[in-house]
């Protein structure tokens, strides 16, 4: 990521940013990295499943 890319502020609830830290940790990433890797699954997934009930 570089300092060009768009920041984005946000509210997580104590307890799901537990789990994204636990998750990032077991992943050896950064929260930044995982996040942004959760996130690029979710939206393919979605547009897959959009494809699939062509």
């Amino acid at each position: 990521m570089s300092r060009l890319d768009a920041q984005l502020k946000l509210r997580l609830p104590a307890a799901l940013r537990a789990q994204v830290e636990q998750a990032s940790k077991a992943s050896r990433r950064s929260i930044n990295a995982d996040l942004i890797i959760r996130l690029e699954a979710s939206f393919a997934q979605v547009k897959q499943s959009q494809e699939d009930a062509q």
